[in-house]
């Protein structure tokens, strides 16, 4: 866990204090500062409230690696981050919407705590306030956070409990769940499109909503995501027509590299991969679209591209006429069959541009093509560059 310097633990109370919204170190042993919490509410006007279950809640609940916004029956918030295994940067109180007294409440000046209520800062924008504080703290603590929103209803006068939520509150839990839903399927199907970028912008959405624990373990937790996340992804490229002997490569790979993952940070940065990865999958290899020929045709060019590869020999091993396959190629994916078999072994040839010690010339060859010259001229018309320009640039 990286230490946060109390010149960083500044800079986010000061930018807190934009908005008129006290922060303050909650740490051992917690007696001194816990009434910060709700701004004294509990202390002036409901003296048989606990503070220590609060406390006791947060040190239970509340772990390295995510942001949470905690909210009650009365709409009272405060932001907790833990910053170490004890201490927690806490911002409170402040409120999303005005605040009103309870008329079944018993309290001897609603007035009172009406104007009390009428001090809380309140914040304008609850998502701008939430891409605030994550950007904030993912800046500050170096690590990619989570962030989590806890409810908290009504028991007695103004407990906090998370039993027995009210159908409100229930309501509001299925919102979010649809919401997360309604992300996690907009991110699949970019990657079905082979859109990397939409697909990392609707991720990036998914990691602002909170999942709930399945281990004490947060970065075992973590890991389990992402196995989940590499699932979900092998079985959206696999309905776009991928090959299965491809899915399966790149997903044992993933699965893999999950498990070498040491922090939340490398998860992140593995999701991101992903998601690039499994969309090449699906621009390079979707057959989905395509008739049965094709298909065929398409997954037969794939297998063997290093080898030596004519109209007439991929027809013949097809079953049918050269000529017919030509045209209906060309029909259905909108190129020639040579310059599909073209792009596919230059796709191959871009990762052994690296091993310097292989010359191009045989890098041409085990990628199937015999003309040195020829591979030179389809290299640059696809990439750009030729193959040796492209091989200093690595």
């Amino acid at each position: 866990m990286q230490a946060v310097s109390e010149t960083e633990l500044d800079f986010s109370a000061r930018l807190f204090a934009c908005q008129n919204i006290p922060t303050f170190i909650l740490r051992p042993p917690y007696e001194q500062d816990r009434a910060k919490i709700d701004g004294e509410l509990r202390k002036r006007f409901f003296p048989g409230e606990s503070y220590p279950q609060i406390v006791a809640w947060i040190r239970e609940n509340c772990t390295f690696g995510s942001i949470y916004l905690l909210e009650d029956f009365m709409h009272l918030s405060s932001v907790v981050v833990p910053i170490s295994d004890e201490a927690y940067f806490v911002a409170a109180p402040f409120s999303f919407e005005k605040m009103q007294v309870d008329e079944n409440m018993k309290i001897d000046d609603p007035q009172l705590l009406q104007s009390f209520f009428d001090e809380i800062p309140k914040v304008a924008s609850r998502d701008q306030f939430q891409s605030t504080i994550c950007t904030i703290f993912t800046h500050l603590l170096q690590v990619p956070l989570t962030f989590t929103y806890h409810y908290f209803s009504k028991e007695s006068d103004f407990l906090y409990s998370a039993e027995q939520p009210t159908p409100e509150e229930l309501e509001r839990h299925a919102e979010l769940i649809k919401n997360r839903y309604e992300v996690e399927n907009r991110m699949l199907e970019c990657v079905r499109a082979g859109d990397a970028d939409g697909a990392i912008l609707a991720h990036q959405k998914m990691t602002q909503f909170s999942f709930a624990p399945r281990t004490p373990n947060s970065l075992r937790n973590s890991k389990n995501f992402v196995i989940v996340f590499n699932t979900l992804m092998r079985k959206a490229v696999e309905s776009k027509g991928v090959n299965t002997l491809y899915i399966d490569e790149i997903s044992r790979n993933y699965a893999i590299a999950i498990e070498k993952c040491t922090s939340q940070l490398q998860l992140n940065d593995l999701s991101v991969r992903m998601i690039k990865g499994y969309c090449t999958q699906v621009n390079a290899h979707a057959v989905r679209d395509y008739g049965e020929l094709i298909q065929r045709c398409i997954t037969y060019i794939n297998f063997h591209s290093t080898q030596q590869l004519s109209l007439q020999s991929m027809a013949d091993a097809l079953h049918v006429n050269a000529s017919y396959l030509s045209a209906q190629f060309t029909k259905e994916t909108g190129c020639t069959l040579t310059s599909y078999l073209n792009k596919t072994r230059i796709e191959h040839a871009l990762p052994l541009l690296a091993e310097k010690n292989r010359s191009i010339e045989n890098i041409a060859n085990s990628c199937g093509f015999e003309d040195m010259n020829y591979f030179t001229r389809v290299f640059k018309k696809i990439t750009g560059v030729s193959p040796s320009a492209y091989r200093r640039n690595l």
